[in-house]
């Protein structure tokens, strides 16, 4: 028998009323999603190779994450549609296309195109020192981990993956 759940959320849902409660019964089957087997996926983008290939070795070398890396945010969208990551990390402007952009087109296409998981996984933004600040918004935003501003340290970009990548000790083995 398949369990009900009842959720109450403040965020209009396909609701003529602004900002009001909505109600709706979903059952657990509805949200929850088959994990692939075998470590967790991230999939970073960033169009200078030193940025990606540092972040790719310390994700290897310090977690128990398979990293798979890109410049290019197209060939990212299609990596993100045919494979199941449980991470983002997005430079938060690639090439000509913002990284918010590129975040907000994979979620939709998650949201309407995936059997299993209907929402994308969450993100973390790398920052170059000298851009304008992002909106506050996007900092506000639940699906982002994080937003680490360039130079980067692995300590902070450790303490941003803790929650979905599970930490190692490099000398273990």
């Amino acid at each position: 028998m398949e369990e009900k759940k009842k959720w109450t959320t403040l965020r209009n849902i396909e609701s003529p009323q602004p900002e009001s409660a909505v109600e709706a019964e979903v059952s657990v089957s509805d949200i929850e999603e088959e994990l692939p087997a075998g470590p967790p996926k991230v999939l970073v983008v960033h169009e200078m190779s030193s940025t990606y290939r540092l972040v790719r070795e310390t994700l290897e070398n310090f977690t128990d994450g398979e990293v798979e890396t890109t410049p290019d945010p197209l060939h990212a969208f299609e990596l993100a549609l045919q494979k199941n990551y449980q991470l983002f990390i997005f430079a938060l402007k690639v090439q000509d296309m913002e990284g918010p952009l590129l975040y907000e087109l994979i979620s939709k296409a998650y949201t309407f195109g995936r059997e299993k998981r209907k929402l994308a996984p969450g993100v973390i933004y790398i920052r170059e020192k000298e851009a304008p600040r992002p909106p506050e918004e996007l900092s506000r935003d639940a699906r982002v981990k994080d937003i680490i501003v360039k130079p980067m340290s692995i300590d902070r970009l450790l303490k941003s993956v803790k929650g979905v990548l599970r930490l190692k000790d490099p000398m273990a083995g």
